[in-house]
């Protein structure tokens, strides 16, 4: 039996399985790519929320208006 035919391969997790060829510079990249992505997921919320808020504001102004 020929032993050197026997592959074994690791699974393959794209871009994480390159980040973390590069150790902890590659760590460093996905962290701060974590912390953006928090920081925009949060100004959008915010941003939907605001314009709910002027939206309901202008509904009741034009009930009140209307009266």
């Amino acid at each position: 039996m020929d032993t050197t035919a026997v592959e074994t391969t690791a699974p393959d997790f794209g871009v994480f399985g390159q980040l973390a060829d590069y150790g902890p510079l590659g760590l460093a990249v996905l962290a701060l790519g974590y912390v953006a992505w928090i920081f925009i997921k949060r100004h959008l919320d915010e941003s939907a929320r605001l314009k709910e808020e002027l939206k309901e504001k202008k509904t009741t102004t034009r009930r009140k208006t209307k009266k």
